[in-house]
């Protein structure tokens, strides 16, 4: 895997910064959601205020299936499999990039 982070990394793939943070939000926002279930409506309503344009739901069980989703019906052309390993590697949201990467094993998703 190249150096430099993974923010670097998307700018080099043509991601915007909205869609940086964007995609880091999902990822964080995920990652809380499972910490704390019962904020799930506070987390998606902020979700949606933060990206109006964006229709995502975040819930504590998000598949990679479900997460591939969400980058493609937000038009991010990017491989979910690297920016997982990406984010993993940096040490962000680590067992939730875990977790979604072993369901896109389990499932043959990739």
């Amino acid at each position: 895997m190249e150096s430099g982070t993974v923010t670097e990394w998307m700018t080099k793939n043509k991601i915007s910064d909205e869609n940086i943070n964007f995609i880091e939000t999902v990822l964080t926002f995920t990652s809380s959601v499972k910490i704390i279930p019962d904020k799930q409506d506070v987390i998606n309503e902020n979700l949606k205020t933060l990206f109006p344009s964006k229709k995502v739901i975040i819930k504590p069980d998000l598949t990679f299936q479900e997460f591939t989703q969400i980058l493609k019906d937000s038009d991010l052309e990017v491989d979910p499999v690297e920016l997982l390993n990406k984010y993993r590697s940096q040490g962000v949201c680590v067992n939730l990039c875990d977790e979604l990467l072993n369901d896109g094993k389990t499932n043959n998703t990739f």
